[in-house]
C-alpha cells in the first residue's frame, strides 16, 4: 500500500488518513453531548473506545475493516516481534482480504493502522507505555502500517499535546526512555462559547515514528 504523502507544517509527512476526519470530530461532539446528561461523571475509557471505534467504522473505505481488541502479536512479523503475548490493541485496521484476526495466528501482511485510545487524565507514565508499545509496533510491523493514539480529553486543555490558543504542538516529541518520536497529526474541539476553549472538549490524533519525519527547507 503505497501512502501518499503531503507536506504538513514544514515536514514531509504521510497524509492525514481521511477516515479519521468526521471521526474525530463526532468524537469530541459525543463527549459534549454526553457531558450534557452525565455532568459529574466522567466518561470511561472503554466508553471512549466503544464510541471511536463506532465512528471510525462508519468513515472506513470499502477496502478496509475494523477489528477491536487484537493480539500485537498477530499484527507483527513473528520473526521479529518484541510485544507481549497477550496485549491487545484498542482498534486496529486491515486490509478487507485479510483473514479472521482472531482465529489466524498471524495477519502482519494486512495490518494497516494500530490506533490506541486513551483519556488524556490517564496517567502521564500510562500515555507513555501506549506510545512505547506503539513505537515497538513501528519497529516490528510491515513498513507501511501506521501507528496513531487517539487522546480524549473531556472540558479540559490537554496541555501535553495542545497549546494555551487550543492549537497542536506540533513539532517532534520524543517518547521516553525510546528511540521513537511522535508528532500530533490533528487536534479536534467542541466548545460550549469561542473564549472558553480551555473548557472544550478535545480530541488529538497523535502519529509514532521510528524515524523522525524529514524536516523540509524553508525558501
Amino acid at each position: 500500500m503505497e501512502i501518499p504523502r503531503v507536506k504538513y507544517m514544514g515536514y514531509d509527512m504521510p497524509e492525514r488518513p481521511a477516515f479519521l476526519e468526521n471521526a474525530l470530530q463526532g468524537l469530541a461532539y459525543w463527549m459534549g453531548y454526553r457531558s450534557a446528561y452525565f455532568n459529574s461523571y466522567p466518561l470511561p475509557e472503554a466508553a471512549i473506545v466503544t464510541e471511536a471505534c463506532n465512528l471510525i467504522q462508519s468513515n472506513l473505505a470499502s477496502g478496509q475493516v475494523l477489528r477491536p481488541e487484537v493480539m500485537y502479536r498477530k499484527l507483527v512479523k513473528q520473526e521479529s516481534s518484541k510485544t507481549q503475548d497477550l496485549t491487545r490493541v484498542d482498534l486496529a485496521i486491515l486490509s478487507k482480504a485479510a483473514p479472521d484476526p482472531y482465529k489466524e495466528n498471524n495477519v502482519s501482511d494486512y495490518v494497516q493502522f494500530v490506533i490506541e485510545v486513551k483519556r488524556s487524565s490517564s496517567t502521564e507514565a500510562s500515555i507513555d507505555e501506549d506510545l512505547r508499545r506503539l513505537y515497538q509496533f513501528k519497529k516490528s510491523c510491515s513498513q507501511d502500517a501506521r501507528a496513531l493514539l487517539i487522546l480524549a480529553s473531556e472540558a479540559q486543555l490537554p496541555e501535553r499535546f495542545v497549546g494555551e490558543a487550543g492549537v497542536s504542538r506540533l513539532y517532534k516529541h520524543d517518547i521516553p526512555n525510546s528511540e521513537g518520536c511522535y508528532h500530533v497529526r490533528r487536534t479536534v474541539k467542541a466548545a460550549h462559547s469561542f473564549k472558553r476553549k480551555e473548557h472544550a472538549n478535545y480530541v488529538c490524533v497523535v502519529e509514532v515514528f521510528t524515524k523522525p519525519p524529514q524536516k523540509l527547507p524553508k525558501f
